[in-house]
């Protein structure tokens, strides 16, 4: 299986399917819980279509090592970052690429990535994802603690109610967190401390991002059935990225890339036609 050592010298899980394509790569970043595998079916649409796939495992995911120095609440992206942008230099991705993503992790590594490639990035597909900055085990345990009623008028929540919310929700936090970190000591302050500030973080993140500097076509598509990206973050991004396509699907969940995916290649293949290649 093919991995590349990153700059902590950890094996981090790739692979680079069809590597001497008639059209452009294509780069895949799954969510979290995932792995490359989650893409196998556009992989293989878009393999017969003659793009080279490039799927990849970030750190601490799929089959990628998850390092035992990492704290709860540690940061990702960069990291996330800085070996997608390795890997592109160690596979000698040098011409224009796309990038395909799934749910809030892989949609925002990809928003982060398009901005941070602008002038190489030809087009962003984003699948079942948001605006959201989520990107350590505090923000995704919140994230998934929340029912779905608040995760669909979020910042309204957070205007109206944002005590309250935490109040029910930082116990359950605090049980899971201990039940995946053992080997981490926190007295009920300290955890307390930082839940706190990481919540307040992701929140003051979510209302500052702004993704109106991605400039490439973006296709973007939610599902009305999706309780973890709730449709009115696909709506979100829409509206503010200024060459974006919105497809919503109307009985589509989370996992529709793998779900339905003659719809979604259908999409995707309908969108690329209209990119000059």
């Amino acid at each position: 299986m093919p991995f590349f050592k990153n700059k902590d010298g950890l094996n981090i899980y790739y692979e680079d399917i069809n590597p001497d394509p008639k059209n452009f790569p294509i780069i895949f970043l799954h969510g979290q819980a995932s792995s490359a595998i989650f893409f196998k079916n556009q992989i293989a649409f878009l393999k017969k279509k003659k793009f080279r796939c490039i799927p990849i495992d970030p750190i601490g995911l799929g089959r990628s090592v998850k390092p035992v120095s990492v704290h709860i609440d540690d940061h990702l992206r960069d990291t996330y970052l800085r070996d997608i942008e390795d890997l592109i230099k160690t596979l000698k991705v040098n011409e224009n690429f796309g990038i395909l993503a799934h749910s809030l992790l892989g949609g925002m590594i990809a928003q982060l990535l398009t901005k941070k490639f602008f002038d190489k990035t030809k087009f962003l597909i984003l699948l079942n994802t948001g605006d959201l900055m989520i990107d350590n085990d505090i923000r995704n345990s919140f994230w998934n603690i929340l029912p779905y009623h608040i995760r669909m008028n979020f910042l309204d929540i957070v205007e109206n109610s944002f005590e309250d919310v935490l109040d029910r929700t930082i116990p359950f936090i605090k049980l899971a967190l201990r039940e995946a970190s053992e080997d981490q000591q926190y007295s009920d302050q300290e955890l307390d401390q930082i839940i706190e500030r990481e919540i307040f973080d992701m929140v003051s993140e979510c209302r500052d991002y702004d993704p109106s500097d991605i400039l490439c076509p973006t296709l973007i598509i939610g599902g009305n059935l999706d309780n973890f990206a709730p449709v009115s973050l696909s709506k979100n991004l829409a509206e503010k990225i200024p060459n974006s396509e919105l497809i919503l699907i109307e009985f589509a969940g989370h996992l529709a890339p793998s779900q339905i995916y003659k719809e979604i290649n259908s999409y995707i293949n309908n969108f690329l036609k209209d990119i000059t290649l």
